[in-house]
Order: structure tokens, then sequence, then C-alpha cells
């Protein structure tokens, strides 16, 4: 099962948006790359697309509604679709309302189920803290592999952002929560996120936190997700906007993880193997 992860569009209406995290934003290039994001994907092969969720700047109905029309204009896949916290900065149900939001997950539900693997949501309200009403739910019996989309990561991060000079944006209050839930399920889980416009991989026991960078910001990078569920193996693969050659790691400080690199789930843990060089243990992340 193959699958597109992006994030962090943070679409704006306004003529003259400015802001900058790592670097300034690019506003104006946003509808051509995600657009050009998004067909590469589907070229490369994914069965499902996932946007992990900053879908609007500033939570305005006018830029989620111009946002969902150029994803889902561009995707021929099902589109799996969570808010961020920029998304509930006015209205908590800004992206789950959207009838077109509830449809993809459907579709995009019933199409990993498939592939015995269970999706799941991770939805968010203001203030940083878990709609509890919006997920993680339930891994039916047959389901080999979890993944869920979460903006937030769930695996922390703040100790190797701190070692690497960058800032940390918060949190989701309820995080250990989620991670001992999911660490305690039968099966393996995925996670991908973003909020932390950051290129990595960590892992806990048996979740796998896939962090994703941001489109609004250089190197505009999204991701391409492979998944064995039989095997236990994922893969995830980096590529620039519009499937461009992804920036090397360390070519700016937020791109931590490789372009290229897989995971291998045995003994109760993952393990990753950098294509190219020998497997070595994935050292667990402290609570």
């Amino acid at each position: 099962m193959k699958l597109g992860v992006l994030a962090d569009l943070h679409w704006s209406g306004a003529s003259d948006a400015r802001a900058h995290f790592h670097v300034p934003y690019d506003f104006d290039g946003l509808l051509a790359r995600c657009a050009a994001t998004i067909e590469a994907l589907v070229a490369h092969g994914c069965e499902l697309l996932v946007v992990a969720g900053d879908l609007t700047h500033d939570g305005d109905a006018a830029a989620c509604e111009a946002a969902l029309d150029c994803i889902l204009t561009a995707s021929p896949i099902p589109v799996a679709i969570v808010e961020g916290n920029h998304d509930v900065q006015r209205d908590r149900m800004l992206v789950p309302r959207r009838t077109v939001v509830r449809d993809g997950w459907r579709r995009a539900a019933v199409a990993a189920d498939e592939q015995f693997v269970a999706l799941r949501a991770v939805g968010v309200q203001r203030e940083g803290r878990w709609a509890r009403d919006r997920g993680v739910g339930a891994v039916p019996a047959h389901c080999l592999m979890s993944v869920v989309v979460s903006h937030y990561p769930l695996v922390p991060h703040a100790e190797g952002l701190a070692s690497a000079g960058l800032p940390f944006p918060g949190e989701l209050a309820e995080r250990p929560l989620l991670l001992d839930q999911l660490a305690a399920i039968d099966v393996p889980s995925v996670v991908l996120s973003g909020h932390l416009h950051v290129r990595d991989a960590l892992a806990h026991g048996r979740v796998l936190q896939l962090c994703v960078g941001s489109l609004i910001e250089a190197p505009y990078e999204a991701a391409i997700v492979e998944l064995d569920p039989f095997a236990e193996t994922v893969r995830c693969t980096r590529v620039g906007s519009g499937g461009a050659a992804p920036a090397a790691r360390g070519a700016e400080p937020w791109l931590l993880a490789f372009p290229q690199e897989g995971w291998t789930f045995a003994a109760g843990a993952w393990r990753r193997t950098e294509i190219g060089a020998p497997a070595r243990p994935l050292a667990e992340a402290a609570r």
C-alpha cells in the first residue's frame, strides 16, 4: 500500500500575507506547488493521499474551501485530511464538518482496510487539545498494521529539535496518553504528522513516527510512504515540490532524516535501515 503525504499548506486568502517559521512562507506559489506535488505523488503510484493538517493559515472558511478545492481537483485518489492547530483558531469544526472531507475519509479507510491496514485520525481542538470525538478508534481484528494521521506528532520531538537548534512549536496536550494507547495495541502503528515543518522519523516501541515537511516553506517537501503489513515493513521516500529531487539530509537543519529510509518491525519494536547502509537499531525516544 502506497500513501502520498502532505502537511502544513497554510493557505491564505490575504493578498498581503506574510509569515515565517524556519524561512519565509511562499504564499504566492502555493496553488501551483500543491497541485503539481499531488500530481507527482499520483504518478508515483500512490493509492491514498494524506493531508496532515494546517490546510489554512488563519483558520477561515474561504481559505479552507480554496485549499480543499485545489487538493480534491488535483487528486483522483481517496484523500484523508485532518485539521491542524491553525485550522481551529476560529472554528474547531472548520475542516471535519465538510462533506467532502468526511466522504474522503470513508473512501480512504475502506481502501486501507482492504489491504489490512486500519486508517485512523487524531482530531484537534483549540489550545492543542485532542478532539476526543475524532479518533483514534479501535483496530479491526483482521488488520495487521495501524496508520494514524495526526497533525501533532505523538512520539516526542522536543529534545531532538533542541539539539538541532530548532524551535519547538508545542505539542498535543494528550500526546503521552495517545502514545500509550497506540503502544498497547497488538499491531505495529505508523503515525503520519506535520506541525514541526521538519523531515524526521522517530520510534517508540510499536509506534513509528514519520514527520513530513511543509508545502508553504522551502524546501517544499512531501513524502511517499509504502506499507507492507504482511512483512511488517515501511519505506518512506521524500520528494520535493512537484516530484523534484529532495534536498540532502543536513542541507537545512530541519532535514533530520535521510531522503529515503526503510523500517522493519520485529520483536516488538521498529528497526531502521538507512537505504544503502546496514541495519541498526533505532533508539527509542524518551517520553
